[in-house]
């Protein structure tokens, strides 16, 4: 278990609930660390109990070759294509949680990779600005009735 822990209490009543499970909590580690642990796990389980905007974890998952799987709930829905770099399930199903474990090992971690770097790389994100941008500068053009074109640095 990596990141910040809400309630200890809980994580300590499941801890003794489960005695024969090897659960350990790691708490924030650094970069590195976090790009070790997350290229050799399995699968990485983002189970928010709120709704997240983004869900950076997912990306730095899927950017490790780690499939996701993830509940029904906020940005990382989005991020994961279901079945290609992740598995998607009901927020809050256990049991569909559960089975999408046990099917997580159809999930080609190179396509997972494939998926951070086109949709979250710097480039694929600049990319996005850029297109932005030139949208922006379209519709003032128009409001305007005065051509306005992006730098020539800018022009393809």
């Amino acid at each position: 278990v990596l990141g910040n822990m809400q309630d200890p209490q809980y994580f300590e009543a499941v801890v003794k609930q489960f005695p024969t499970a090897h659960v350990e909590y790691l708490g924030f580690v650094d970069t590195v660390t976090l790009g070790r642990i997350l290229g050799n796990s399995r699968a990485l389980l983002v189970t928010p109990k709120w709704i997240e905007a983004f869900g950076n974890v997912a990306v730095e998952a899927l950017a490790c070759g780690c499939p996701v799987i993830a509940y029904k709930r906020g940005g990382p829905q989005e991020i994961v294509e279901e079945g290609k770099s992740g598995l998607i399930v009901p927020a809050d199903d256990v049991d569909a949680l559960v089975s999408a474990i046990g099917r997580v090992q159809s999930i080609d971690r190179s396509e997972c990779r494939r998926r951070a770097e086109a949709e979250y790389s710097q480039a694929a994100m600049g990319d996005r600005v850029l297109a932005w941008f030139h949208l922006v500068l379209a519709h003032a053009s128009v409001a305007t009735s005065t051509p306005l074109a992006p730098p020539s640095s800018l022009q393809p």
